[in-house]
């Protein structure tokens, strides 16, 4: 008797769930596409770096731009470890979810600091001596860690 009546309430409850999904398609696929939309900004966020979006890439070796850094600019370069220059140049090459998102709920896109932004950034970061810096200094900074080799 439990066999022939199982059947008959799987069938109810199938049924009883393509009223409801034909009844609520529209919000359903509303929450779908805000979903989706998610998961490829998460991917895109994963893998920015390794994309074209990316102007700046992390070379190799950095020992010669240290190296002029610590010649040209003394203050604090001179004093910087493993780690304080790791920081540095993940501020200059880094990605971070600086704009707001789009829709509420969506999260950031990361993207590079433009050169601005990075002064701002070492500003906070490292305040002497970059809060005395004017523009000729922040040229010759900028020309020392943005040029191509």
């Amino acid at each position: 008797m439990r066999l022939k009546i199982l059947p008959k309430i799987f069938l109810l409850l199938g049924f009883l769930a393509l009223v409801l999904v034909i009844q609520y398609q529209d919000k359903i696929k509303e929450v779908w596409d805000f979903n989706m939309e998610k998961l490829r900004i998460h991917r895109e966020n994963l893998f920015y770096q390794a994309g074209p979006e990316a102007k700046r890439h992390r070379p190799v070796s950095l020992l010669q731009k240290e190296t002029e850094l610590k010649a040209g600019f003394p203050n604090p370069f001179v004093r910087f470890n493993e780690n304080s220059w790791n920081d540095f140049w993940n501020i200059i090459y880094g990605a971070f979810p600086v704009e707001e998102p789009e829709k509420p709920g969506l999260p950031r896109r990361m993207r590079q600091l433009t050169p601005a932004e990075i002064a701002q950034k070492l500003k906070e970061t490292y305040p002497n001596p970059f809060n005395y810096f004017k523009d000729e200094h922040w040229q010759v900074f900028f020309g020392i860690i943005l040029k191509k080799r």
